[in-house]
């Protein structure tokens, strides 16, 4: 019986380190804000329209925008740009700032797998 006891302790203690392992190695794996906003662009399909890289389609360029793009995609604009406000939240469209800033920069995210955790293309 101290026996048995003993082996689950050990085995709970063990249990506990592999989640907390598990839990900073996916931290230490997270996207920072630029990688963020990319996997929004991608997951709202904001380049549908805008281009892949923001330079423009059926909708205008907007590759080095930041803070101004919050009113267009929570209300949207004119006939074209459509409200995202009950889909996209804030920190959602500040990432999306924060990575149409780093377009033609060296910190530029360029991954298509936005379902990802950590993009692997």
């Amino acid at each position: 019986m101290k026996q048995l006891r003993h082996q689950l302790k050990l085995a709970t203690m063990l249990g506990l380190l592999v989640a907390g392992l598990a839990g900073a190695f996916q931290n230490a794996l997270a996207l920072d804000a630029a990688g963020e906003g990319r996997r929004a662009w991608l997951k709202y399909n904001c380049y549908g329209c805008h281009g892949m890289r923001a330079g423009g389609g059926m909708g205008p360029a907007i590759a080095g925008e930041g803070e101004e793009i919050y009113e267009a995609v929570t209300y949207g604009k004119g006939e074209g740009m459509p409200a995202y406000g009950t889909l996209v939240n804030g920190t959602e469209i500040a990432n999306m700032a924060t990575y149409l800033r780093s377009i033609n920069s060296s910190g530029e995210p360029m991954f298509l797998h936005w379902w990802e955790l950590v993009p692997t293309q």
